[in-house]
């Protein structure tokens, strides 16, 4: 009987006493957690705040200083350096500097890992080849899209690059192809003016 009674009085003692350290390992994880997390958020904020200047500067197009956004790109070899890569890419072509362009959408594609983006890249970077009058090269590249929720677009490029190599029944079946995967009616009827012509060459 003094024993069990014995026994009766400790187990509270213990169970606050676990309950104590519980609290304290939960303190101390929280805190851990506080100061690894809140540097990310600081640089994942610096980044964008940083992109949005340079986006701003872009969309400008006053005193454009394209050693400062290629600058920004070389460092920041993420999503914003990406996304400004895109931009800048796109004033190089209105400057009718396409192999800038192309330098610029190419060196992105080495270190963008989202594959989307990635295909984003593909297709400017086919679109500058075909400018260029380099239909191998166009063609080499829009084929290294492999998924099929690109097919669409993949194919309607790939009839472009068909009929500029004057092999109309290849652009035709492209283009079918692209018609039959696109869900837009304007873009299936830009496909389908793109047919009619062919045809009646």
């Amino acid at each position: 009987m003094h024993l069990t009674q014995h026994n009766h009085i400790k187990k509270p003692f213990f169970s606050k006493k676990k309950f104590f350290l519980i609290i304290v390992i939960l303190i101390f994880v929280l805190i851990i957690l506080f100061f690894k997390i809140k540097p990310k958020n600081n640089i994942q904020n610096s980044y964008k705040n940083n992109y949005q200047e340079i986006l701003k500067e872009i969309h400008a197009r006053k005193n454009l200083d394209f050693k400062k956004i290629e600058k920004f790109i070389i460092e920041n070899k993420n999503i914003y350096g990406t996304l400004i890569s895109l931009s800048l890419s796109k004033q190089y072509i209105l400057k009718n500097n396409l192999e800038k362009a192309f330098i610029q959408l190419e060196n992105s594609l080495k270190y963008t890992k989202e594959e989307n983006l990635k295909n984003i890249l593909r297709l400017r970077m086919s679109q500058i080849k075909i400018q260029q009058n380099q239909n191998k090269d166009a063609m080499k590249i829009i084929e290294e899209i492999k998924d099929d929720s690109w097919t669409n677009i993949v194919e309607n490029i790939k009839g472009d690059i068909f009929m500029k190599n004057g092999n109309i029944k290849l652009a035709i079946q492209a283009w079918e192809k692209s018609k039959y995967f696109e869900k837009s009616k304007i873009s299936k009827e830009i496909i389908n003016i793109k047919i009619n012509e062919a045809q009646n060459q």
